[in-house]
């Protein structure tokens, strides 16, 4: 009876959490109850730091190259013109020589700051310039190194003569013959562009007559257009007339060449325009 009693008894125990008994926290404290933690250690949590700690401010900045040097810190640390003793009247007199050897004291400091300071700059300066060329130098010694053996052996087939190759310079036999072209077509270029803007400049000359500069130029312009009586041009679109709202669609080569044909007053003035552009021609500039 007892054998079977222990073996029910055992069957119905369940494993719970525990209450820490060596420990006096109350109930609403998280360590109330034993948690069984984890062997392997968690990530450590960086503590969060309030606020942001302010720049440092330039010692020596580069506008000023004058502190580091004696006069400045004679200028900054003036000694007194006279020599202070301390008044066999004054009150206290150790508090006043206290204040004197103060004195001294912050002008002795701020010179044997500055000057380590601008000692460890110097310092500070050389070595990373040093670093920095020593990173520059392995950084060309790896790039110019050849490949490894074993890497040469071991990598997959590849044709030797596929790999890139380092070398400085392309060979280029007929770079002085393609400097010489690109030269000579740069210059005839230039020179093209220069005879554009020298007949334009020429163009703008002889087109100045016909510009209005005056107001009483504009006037005269005006009642030419547009007269006070009526303007037989305005009637419809099919005649051509000097005011712009009224020349309806420009004419055609065609149009232009049968009007050539039938009338002799635009033929001559269609002679007249051929003799103008080869005189044009021949002279090298506007008429």
């Amino acid at each position: 009876m007892s054998v079977l009693r222990s073996s029910r008894t055992a069957s119905v125990q369940v494993r719970g959490f525990t209450t820490s008994s060596n420990l006096r926290v109350g109930p609403e404290s998280p360590q109330f109850i034993d948690v069984p933690k984890i062997v392997q250690p968690g990530n450590p949590i960086r503590p969060h730091v309030k606020g942001t700690l302010p720049v440092p401010r330039e010692i020596f900045p580069v506008r000023r190259t004058d502190k580091p040097k004696k006069e400045y810190i004679d200028a900054a640390t003036p000694t007194p013109k006279t020599e202070r003793t301390v008044s066999s009247t004054s009150s206290d007199p150790e508090k006043q020589e206290w204040k004197f050897h103060m004195a001294e004291l912050r002008r002795q400091n701020l010179r044997e700051g500055l000057t380590s300071l601008y000692k460890r700059k110097q310092k500070a300066d050389s070595k990373m310039i040093s670093r920095s060329l020593e990173n520059q130098r392995r950084r060309d010694q790896i790039l110019q190194q050849p490949i490894r053996e074993d890497e040469r052996l071991t990598r997959p087939s590849v044709i030797q003569e596929m790999q890139p190759r380092k070398q400085g310079i392309i060979p280029d036999p007929n770079r002085e013959e393609r400097l010489a072209l690109s030269k000579a077509r740069l210059e005839a270029k230039q020179a093209q562009k220069e005879a554009e803007r020298q007949e334009h400049l020429h163009s703008l000359y002889m087109n100045a007559r016909t510009f209005i500069t005056t107001e009483e130029q504009l006037a005269a312009e005006i009642d030419r257009v547009f007269p006070e009586g009526e303007n037989v041009a305005w009637r419809n679109d099919h005649q051509p007339g000097e005011n712009i709202w009224n020349l309806g669609n420009p004419p055609t080569v065609n149009s232009l060449a049968g009007k050539a044909r039938k009338s002799e007053a635009m033929r001559w003035d269609l002679v007249q325009e051929r003799v103008k552009k080869l005189g044009e021609e021949i002279t090298g500039g506007k008429i």
